[in-house]
């Protein structure tokens, strides 16, 4: 005879099912699918490969669209799915979880461009300080303006998911270095369609060599993320802010007067060094510590 007991014990069929018993990987297809969807089109059109010709007003919409279509949506269907309203709340209220400590938002405000000018010592020697010296208004009218800016675009569509979402969860399964690089790979490889469309990733067409480079540096800079994430008590909102930060770095370096780096490994090479670093500083745990309470893995 089947009892309640029994029948509430029998595992749930379906893709409900398979997402509850899989979220990792019912979070990374969702994240990938709904974001896939709409940067597709735009990769075989004119803008892209030129298979197909779409109006260039449709394209724009469909790029817009595509910036918070994926990790966001993902992570509220699949948090609601395992936690429901509750987890979903506290989900949205991490989002909004802005006191971290001023020291944090120092450290990550003025350590992060000094990461890439220290690598470009390498090349240039002092040069890029001075450089930085001589044109530190563009601090003021460039680089904070853009991190604050990166808070919404892209970040509040990405992060939600990658670091709310995912990162708690593979932390748990597989430890903070291995979840990170997990998470880092699976972040890098998401962006593979639009490195067809030029002017977004990459200035120019596609190229493999940048494509292998710059998923090395998302893996490698993620170590540095998870730290801060982890030091912010997983901070949703400054995991925002750390993406911000991340892409107006990445955007105030070319804004100095240097000569261009030929190497198409140099971003790689310097965050891969301090992650390293902040590996073996750390002993492994970049600030981990584990919460049972972060749901099933």
């Amino acid at each position: 005879m089947t009892t309640i007991s029994s029948v509430a014990s029998i595992p749930e069929s379906g893709l409900k099912g398979f997402a509850k018993r899989h979220p990792l990987t019912a979070y990374f297809i969702l994240a990938f699918a709904l974001m896939w969807v709409f940067v597709i089109p735009i990769m075989l059109s004119q803008r892209g490969l030129g298979v197909i010709t779409l109006p260039d007003v449709l394209i724009e919409i469909l790029l817009l669209v595509s910036t918070f279509s994926g990790p966001l949506p993902a992570a509220l269907i699949m948090t609601t799915l395992m936690d429901g309203r509750e987890g979903r709340r506290q989900l949205l209220r991490r989002m909004l979880q802005w006191r971290v400590g001023i020291g944090w938002y120092l450290l990550l405000l003025v350590g992060y461009p000094l990461i890439f000018l220290t690598g470009l010592s390498f090349y240039m020697g002092v040069e890029p300080w001075v450089a930085l010296i001589e044109n530190w208004p563009l601090i003021l009218t460039f680089y904070l303006p853009a991190a604050a800016f990166g808070i919404i675009f892209p970040s509040l569509g990405e992060e939600p998911g990658w670091r709310g979402f995912a990162l708690p969860r593979l932390q748990k399964q597989y430890g903070p270095v291995v979840g990170t690089l997990i998470l880092g790979f699976l972040h890098g490889i998401w962006h593979f369609p639009v490195y067809f469309v030029p002017g977004t990733i990459l200035e120019g067409p596609f190229d493999l060599t940048a494509v292998i480079a710059n998923t090395g540096l998302i893996m490698a800079m993620t170590v540095i993320w998870t730290w801060f994430f982890n030091h912010a008590g997983q901070s949703i909102f400054f995991a925002m802010l750390v993406h911000g930060v991340s892409n107006a770095a990445s955007g105030l370096i070319p804004q100095l007067p240097l000569e261009v780096i030929s190497d198409p490994w140099f971003s790689f090479k310097t965050g891969a060094a301090f992650a390293l670093m902040l590996i073996l500083f750390t002993r492994g745990r970049l600030g981990y510590q584990p919460e049972p309470s972060t749901g099933d893995s």
